[in-house]
């Protein structure tokens, strides 16, 4: 199953709508981890074939849309969060713990718009970035997480450039 992972769009959904018209169709469903719930309805509207996986981030307000929620996919449990409660501007450790308690193989956030990808611990951490307003010099960015049907889960980070293809970026570790 490959997951298309975007964050943090706040209502800026141009290079969404862009990704999902140029790769949507290679996807099995869409996770939008919150910064805007709202992004993320839209969207679905939009490209209705796909199902949509959303969780609240810390600027959505009023949607009955779940702070956290758990993928069971190939016998591997991906927890969805947007990243704030578990202060990930601060450090990985405690996201890392949270999902390790919730019995998660790999945790799904965004909140630092930020990206990073570590699958060297024993939960794997994923964070796409942000395809609207990255921050710390990187270009806009999303993921694709690839859920084997063994249960082999690889993830990229992608760089976003509206004239080129993609680039996958190297892993970014913490």
């Amino acid at each position: 199953m490959k997951l298309l992972v975007i964050s943090d769009t706040h209502h800026y959904m141009d290079n969404a709508r862009d990704v999902l018209l140029r790769i949507g169709a290679q996807m099995d469903a869409v996770v939008h981890l919150g910064d805007h719930d709202t992004d993320a309805a839209e969207l679905q509207k939009e490209f209705p074939t796909l199902p949509f996986h959303v969780v609240k981030g810390n600027n959505d307000y009023g949607m009955q849309t779940p702070n956290n929620q758990i993928l069971r996919i190939a016998g591997r449990a991906i927890l969805l969060t947007h990243g704030h409660k578990q202060n990930v501007y601060f450090s990985y450790d405690s996201i890392a713990y949270w999902a390790e308690e919730k019995g998660a193989d790999a945790v799904l956030f965004g909140h630092t718009h930020h990206p990073v990808y570590d699958n060297e611990g024993r939960v794997m951490l994923l964070n796409p970035g942000s395809l609207s307003l990255p921050r710390g010099g990187t270009a806009p960015t999303f993921a694709i997480l690839d859920i084997s049907e063994n249960g082999r889960m690889e993830a990229a980070i992608m760089e976003y450039d509206k004239k080129k293809a993609f680039c996958r970026m190297k892993p970014h570790r913490y």
